[in-house]
Parts: C-alpha cells; sequence; structure tokens
C-alpha cells in the first residue's frame, strides 16, 4: 500500500498493539501485534496483524461498533464502477490500483449496503467481487437477488487471478491485479457494447437466411390435414403452427371432435400427444373405438344396432350377450385402432398438469422418438395454475401465453379445448363466450365455437336440434389469423357412437 493511499484513509501503524487472544491450553492472553490500524468511521476501527507467522484467528481485530461500511462515500463520489468487496484491506487495495471500492467488513453486512441504496441510489454501477470461498459465494447471490429487486445496475466479477481476495491478488502480482481491474471497470462499456450487437441482430436482415431454411424445410410438411375436407379448405389446408382453441357448451362434441381430429391425424402417421386432464385413458380409446364399430358398420351396410358406444366397449359383462357379429365388428374396430395407435400418446392428469409439464413431455417425445408431435390439451381451463395465488383468469392467460410458447418454439399446432360457462343452446356462439376465460380470443391464432346448426336464428328450436340424429353441428370460425374468418361448417353428430362427419 502505498504512502498516498495510506494518507488518503488515515491509515496508522501500532507495532505493539494489545489483543487478547486464546492460546493452545484454550486460555486467554495478551499478545503483542505488528497492527496496521484502518479507521472505520470517527469512534471504530479494525486493526490488521501484520506478522506473517500469526494463524488466521488471529489476524483482524475491530472496536465496537467497528463492523462499519468502509469507505461508503464512494457511492456518492465515484467517477467510475463500484467493487463491492468484503474487508477494508480489499478496498483499500482496489483503489491502490486505481480503482473504487466498497468494503462490506462483514459477509453479513450486505444487508446494511441494500439498506443505504435503498436511500440512496449509487452513481455509477457495482461490482459485486467478493471472496474466493463459500461465505462470499452465498453472499454475493443474496447481494445479486436485493440489487435487482432494487433495479440498480450491477455485475459480478473475479479481478483476482486464483487468489482469496483482493489484497491477496494485489501482494501477489500488481501488475496482473491492476490490469485484472482496469478491465473491470469496462465492463459497463463491454456490456452495452454486447447488448447493441444482440439489439442489431434482431434486425429482418440478421434472421433473413433462417427464414427462407425455414421456407426450404417446410416443403414436405407444409400443413398437417384434420381429415375434414371443408375445415382444411377454410383453414389453407389444415393446421400450420399455432395455438387452435376449440370452444363450446357441453354436450354438442368438442372433446369428441378433437379427438377424431387426432385419429385421422395419426392415420396419416402424425404422432398426436394428447394431455387428457379430465377423462381417463382407457375413456378416449374407448370412444375412438366406438366410433370404429360405427364406421365398420356403415361399410358393410349393416345394423346400426350392432354398432357400440363408449360403454358397449368397455363394459365387459356385456360381451357375454353380444353375437358374433357384434364381437367381429369390435374385433375389426380394436384391430383399425391398433393400425394407428403407434402415433398417438395420452398423458392423464387431474389438476397436476401445468403448461411447463407440457413443455417437457413434448420435448422428451421428440428426443425418445425423433418426431415432433401435434399438441392437445383437453381443456385449458383445468391445467395446474402457474400462481395458486393468481385469479382463475389470470392463471388462463399466463397457459395461453406459454401453449403459445410451445407451438411457437416446436412448431408444432397445439390444439386446447374450451368450455363456457354461461352459454346456452339457443344462443350463436361468439368471441364473448371465450372472454370470461381469460385472453382465448386474443392469444389464439384460430378460434373455432361449435353450436346447434341454425343457434340464434328467430326460428331456431334447441329442443327440436338436440333430439335430432345424427345432431346437425356448425363449426363457427371466429378467428383466424391467416385467413378467413365467420365461416360456418356443417357436420353430423352422432353422440352416441362419437362420431363426426361431413354432410353428403
Amino acid at each position: 500500500i502505498s504512502a498516498e493511499t495510506a494518507a488518503r484513509f488515515m491509515l496508522g501503524y501500532e507495532p505493539s498493539f494489545t489483543a487478547w487472544e486464546r492460546d493452545a491450553e484454550g486460555n486467554n492472553v495478551k499478545r503483542a501485534w505488528q497492527a496496521l490500524i484502518i479507521p472505520t468511521s470517527r469512534s471504530s476501527y479494525a486493526a490488521r496483524n501484520t506478522d506473517p507467522a500469526a494463524d488466521k484467528k488471529n489476524r483482524w481485530r475491530k472496536s465496537k461498533g467497528g463492523a462499519s461500511l468502509f469507505n461508503a462515500r464512494v457511492l456518492k463520489e465515484a467517477q467510475k464502477p463500484i467493487y463491492i468487496v468484503e474487508g477494508e484491506l480489499d478496498a483499500i487495495s482496489i483503489v491502490e490500483v486505481g480503482g473504487e471500492a466498497l468494503g462490506l467488513g462483514s459477509t453479513d453486512n450486505w444487508r446494511k449496503l441494500i439498506a443505504l441504496l435503498e436511500k440512496q441510489k449509487p452513481t455509477q454501477p457495482l461490482i459485486i467481487a467478493l471472496d474466493n470461498d463459500a461465505d462470499g459465494q452465498k453472499t454475493s447471490g443474496e447481494l445479486a437477488e436485493a440489487l435487482t429487486k432494487l433495479g440498480i445496475t450491477f455485475y459480478r466479477l473475479d479481478p483476482y487471478n486464483g487468489h482469496k481476495d483482493a489484497n491477496e491478488a494485489l501482494v501477489a502480482d500488481r501488475d496482473a491485479f491492476t490490469a485484472a481491474i482496469d478491465g473491470g471497470e469496462r465492463i459497463e462499456e463491454e456490456a452495452k457494447e454486447a447488448e447493441r450487437e444482440s439489439y442489431l441482430k434482431t434486425s429482418t436482415a440478421a434472421h433473413l437466411q433462417d427464414f427462407l431454411n425455414g421456407i426450404a424445410a417446410s416443403v414436405n410438411t407444409p400443413f398437417i390435414p384434420t381429415g375434414f375436407t371443408t375445415l382444411d379448405n377454410t383453414l389453407d389446408g389444415g393446421l400450420y403452427e399455432g395455438l387452435y382453441v376449440v370452444g363450446a357448451i357441453s354436450s354438442l362434441g368438442k372433446t369428441t371432435l378433437v379427438t377424431q381430429i387426432a385419429d385421422q391425424i395419426a392415420q396419416r402417421g402424425q404422432d398426436v400427444l394428447i394431455f387428457s386432464l379430465e377423462m381417463a385413458r382407457a375413456e378416449i380409446m374407448a370412444k375412438s373405438i366406438s366410433r370404429h364399430t360405427l364406421l365398420d358398420v356403415l361399410e358393410h351396410e349393416g345394423d346400426m344396432r350392432n354398432a357400440k358406444t363408449t360403454r358397449g366397449v368397455t363394459t365387459g359383462i356385456r360381451y357375454a350377450s353380444y353375437s358374433q357379429t357384434e364381437k367381429d365388428i369390435i374385433k375389426r374396430a380394436v384391430q383399425e385402432y391398433g393400425s394407428y395407435a403407434q402415433n398417438i400418446y395420452i398423458v392423464e392428469g387431474i389438476g397436476n398438469i401445468g403448461v411447463d409439464q407440457i413443455r417437457e413431455t413434448v420435448q422428451r417425445h421428440i428426443t425418445f422418438t425423433g418426431k415432433t408431435p401435434v399438441v392437445v390439451i383437453d381443456y385449458v381451463q383445468i391445467l395446474a395454475p402457474a400462481d395458486i395465488r393468481a385469479t382463475d383468469k389470470q392463471n388462463t392467460d399466463k397457459a395461453v401465453l406459454e401453449l403459445k410458447r410451445i407451438s411457437r418454439d416446436y412448431k408444432t399446432p397445439v390444439i386446447g379445448i374450451s368450455s363456457f360457462n354461461r352459454a346456452n343452446y339457443k344462443e350463436a356462439v361468439t368471441m364473448e363466450a371465450f372472454k370470461e376465460s381469460g385472453s382465448l380470443e386474443y392469444g389464439s391464432d384460430v378460434l373455432i365455437g361449435l353450436q346447434l346448426k341454425g343457434a340464434g336464428g328467430k326460428s331456431f328450436d334447441a329442443n327440436e336440434a338436440k333430439k335430432r340424429n345424427p345432431r346437425e353441428i356448425e363449426l363457427v370460425i371466429l378467428k383466424n389469423r391467416n385467413g378467413r374468418t365467420g365461416d360456418k361448417i356443417e357436420l353430423e353428430y352422432y353422440p352416441l357412437f362419437n362420431y363426426f362427419t361431413e354432410p353428403d
């Protein structure tokens, strides 16, 4: 330490400083130290034993009230970034080589620094450079978290070239330490330059080649057909990367429709990952097999009574009374479902699946299969909340945002099913029905509502419409970010057999 720095901090030297020490037998004895005296306030000081033979426990003594922030005025006076270090001597060492520094006096004192900064913001950015030991690293993390909450600019840096602290680095190699401190003072300038370069990379010029590569990569799979011709025509061929939300009141077949779309996608060799938050896996499988029993009967122009409902497929006791024809129909239906079942993955959950688990499962699916799946969530409102203290609407908003990100990050369609609470069969479906659930109408790329055919019309009779078999359903395209809206796509729905078909 130079005479100039010693004078600045009014350092003193006492060759016969008296300190109490504990000897090998555990007795307190008085010892004379060759002590460097560092004033820490007008009424306190720290004494540093400069004897190289002194053990670590007998190197420092502080007067009552001596664990104060050292050189705190630098927060108001500094003209360059301020190093935050542990000890007084570390701060003095940094000042010795031309830097600015504040010493905590003790790792426990980081809260005193935060309390001071709450009243007085520093004139310069802070550089956290505590000791290279466990306590130093722990305190660095706590300090960084607190500074972030205060919105104070800071950086974390180790300028000690493998040494424990600033004074040790100074004594070992002054030139290297000086260079390291000088480099740290340019940290803000370098950070701003890095931020500038990062911002410039957001220009479209920086992404033009990625854009062209994306077009080339999508040549073989430009879209994924749903299997419903009229719907695919309206959606410009089928499903693209994006968030699709299908909503309706109960009993209009929204889950059945999406499950059938999933099956029809899987039949083309595309993987589908279904997150079923309400139905068991077996129930979803039974719905599909039930549909195939109806298709089998229609294909062979058989008796409709031989097609089986979901319960007719799953209730084993009924099999004893089935005719051989019925058993053969079920067998063929199972075989048909089995021909593409390897492309359908169902994850069950009741209140325990959130968007983070969906993302993790999609990534795991890609890792294990090499295929990116179409994702189905049944249904969005009962995803596990991101924040149990938030409202249902706030959690749905968060879920919609994250589902959009999953679609974007994995470049795959995500289909979310939504339920309406207050709408009724008589009303025409509108975007208003989605609003009470959150930002579904804003966050989705395509918004599809199901209604009974003619709903909202003056002469519409809901009771009569519900009695029809098949039931006449309209898919209303309420929002289509990249296509037409307002289209009404007519489908016929056989509720007993979980089957939608396009009218002849």
